[in-house]
């Protein structure tokens, strides 16, 4: 596990076995993913809580989505441009967590936001058109 605090839009390495990323049976395992923490700070800072929400972060163009935001190679520390992985959003256990990354800035988090809102059905028809 991570000695750094857990943050809302930070970035963290997880061992890949750990996600499911549906269909697993044809995809390749990596030794670790980064995965996007999407929980709020009265969760990630809770000893009592064991889960943070997290969404996976890839590379493959295989499974993007329209709901899935691009990060540009950089931002948030990634070496290449890469996908947060909306629809792929689980609940890790804290102690998964392994080394932080990076951290999704100002409107790179509130985009990944909107989408997740979008991907549930819970914005209105003018976000939703604003940011797909």
């Amino acid at each position: 596990m991570t000695n750094t605090p857990i943050v809302l839009g930070g970035v963290y390495w997880v061992g890949d076995s750990t996600l499911t990323l549906p269909p697993n049976t044809d995809r390749d395992f990596h030794p670790q993913r980064p995965v996007a923490v999407l929980s709020g700070p009265d969760t990630n800072s809770d000893p009592a809580w064991p889960l943070v929400l997290a969404a996976p972060i890839s590379s493959s163009t295989s499974r993007r989505t329209r709901f899935c935001v691009k990060l540009g190679a950089g931002e948030a520390n990634m070496s290449a441009k890469c996908w947060v992985r909306i629809p792929m959003v689980q609940p890790l256990l804290k102690a998964d967590l392994r080394d932080m990354i990076g951290t999704l800035k100002g409107d790179r988090l509130l985009e990944v936001q909107a989408r997740l809102f979008q991907y549930l059905g819970m914005a209105d028809e003018e976000e939703r058109a604003s940011t797909l």
